[in-house]
Parts: structure tokens; sequence; C-alpha cells
């Protein structure tokens, strides 16, 4: 019995021993455990992150504006006399779909954009002509603009300006052909849209769609 309590004591001895020869010991190279989890690290926040953000979501618009306009949105009812035009609340759904998956738009931006198709469907109902284009569908429901081709065409030259801290994240204008701000909050680890803006000449803001 005491043969077997001397050998354990050797064996943590030992132990010990090799953590020392090792280096199995907390020094400045070894990594902090917040390193490990990053859903509780903020992100960083520059100029430069920003700009980097707003980059990745000119990729993504780029990448799937095609598949956004192909939905339509506003069907005609199909009432030869009238004309009337209807939200289609299966197309829009699909729309909202694309906007979560991309990852890179709050939760509440997403519902911003559906209680904005819930406000044209009833201002369109209450419509008691057909006008050319059914209300609230005339622009680009993200960038904000009936030019967006020409958008696209200068992403490359975007400039930005106006970067502010807020207490949640931060905002950046970023001029194009005309100049959007674009608000970013903290989620988790993540940097995520959570408006955009138009800003008029005077400095104005226009309120987003």
């Amino acid at each position: 019995m005491k043969r077997e309590r001397n050998l354990f004591l050797l064996g943590i001895a030992m132990t010990i021993s090799a953590c020392g020869l090792f280096g199995f010991h907390r020094d400045q190279d070894t990594p902090l455990a917040s390193a490990y989890f990053n859903g509780t690290v903020s992100p960083a926040l520059s100029q430069q992150v920003l700009e980097e953000k707003v980059r990745g979501f000119f990729d993504w618009y780029t990448t799937r504006v095609d598949s956004l306009v192909d939905i339509q949105l506003v069907d005609n009812s199909g009432v030869e006399d009238t004309g009337r035009y209807a939200v289609n609340f299966d197309s829009t759904a699909a729309y909202l779909q694309i906007l979560a998956n991309a990852g890179i738009f709050t939760h509440d931006y997403i519902e911003d954009k559906n209680a904005y198709f819930q406000l044209c469907a009833a201002r369109i109902r209450k419509d008691s002509v057909r006008t050319a284009t059914p209300y609230g569908f005339d622009a680009d429901l993200i960038l904000l603009s009936q030019e967006y081709e020409e958008d696209i065409s200068n992403f490359s030259q975007a400039t930005f300006s106006n970067y502010t801290e807020t207490e949640n994240g931060a905002s950046i204008d970023v001029t194009i052909v005309y100049t959007l701000r674009i608000d970013f909050v903290i989620q988790g680890d993540r940097l995520l849209i959570d408006k955009i803006d138009v800003v008029t000449p005077e400095g104005q803001m226009e309120e987003g769609i």
C-alpha cells in the first residue's frame, strides 16, 4: 500500500516537471479564453472596417440584384376594367428571405422592409384608379434608386465620408452617383446593416424604404 502511494506521488511529481519542461504554463503567448468564443467578442470599429463592410455589401448586391429584380412583387388583379395592382405577399416573402440569407442585415432592417410592403399594399388598395407605377415600387428597395445598374457600375469609385461611431455601432456616408448613409450595429461578433438612407444635397436624410 505504501509502495502504491509512493508511486502515485512520484507520478504527480513527474507530471509537474513535464509541464515545466514543455512550457505548459500561462505566458504572454497563451491566447486568452475569449479568443475561443467569437460570439462574445465585439468587432473592431474604424472607418476602414466600415468601408470593407460596405464593399462586401456591394459585392453581395451585385451578385443578387438580378434575382431580386426578377421577383414580381406586384401583380395585376386581372380585372380588365380596373387593372388594379396588388402586392404579392408570396413574392415579398421570397424577397425578404434573400435578405435574411445574406447574413449582412439586421432583423430590424428586414422587418422594416416587410412593414413597407404592408404599407404599400394598404395604399394600393385605396387607390381608385390605376397609376403608371404601383405606389412605392418605382425605385430599387435597397439602393433607393431608379438607376441601380448605373449605381453598380460606380461601386468601384465609391467615396466615403462622415464616419461616426454610435452607441451600438457606427455609420458612414457612401457616395456613388448619390450619397447613402449606412448604419451598422454590433450584434455578437458581427457588424450588420441596420438602415440605409439617402442623404440629400442639403445634408438632410430622406427616409429609406
